[in-house]
Formats: C-alpha cells, sequence, structure tokens
C-alpha cells in the first residue's frame, strides 16, 4: 500500500512538471479574467495547470508522508 501512495505522489509531481514545462503556467490569468500576455488564452488549460499545481504542491507531499509513514509502521509490526 506504501508504494501505491508514494507512485500517486509521484505521478502527481510528473503531471505538475509536464504541465509546467509545457508552459502552461501562463494560461492560468484566464482563472481571474485577464488574457495571458502575447496569446488569446484557453481556459482549460489554466485549469489543467491549476489542478495539477494544487496536486503536485499540496496533495503530493502528503501522499508521500502517508507513504514514509505506513512503511514505518509495517516495517516495526514485522519485527
Amino acid at each position: 500500500m506504501s508504494r501505491l501512495l508514494a507512485l500517486g505522489a509521484a505521478l502527481l509531481v510528473a503531471a505538475f512538471a509536464a504541465c509546467h514545462l509545457l508552459g502552461l503556467r501562463e494560461h492560468v490569468s484566464v482563472l481571474s479574467g485577464t488574457a495571458p500576455p502575447g496569446s488569446g488564452g484557453d481556459a482549460s488549460l489554466g485549469v489543467a495547470y491549476a489542478l495539477s499545481w494544487f496536486g503536485g504542491v499540496v496533495c503530493a507531499p502528503i501522499l508521500a508522508i502517508a507513504a514514509g509513514v505506513l512503511a514505518a509502521v509495517d516495517r516495526l509490526r514485522s519485527r
């Protein structure tokens, strides 16, 4: 189970990194009602970046800590 939590955390961070490397950060300005500089802006790209940001910054650390605690508890129980 702890491996699944760690894998989930890694996937969330990877999705955030991919969105960031693709340059979707500038599209988040659409969510506040302003157009991104130099383009028309696509609201779905801004939403995708915002969701990946929340996943990578908020959820992934929680999953990683839970995976570590669960692995430690499993190791202590096996002794």
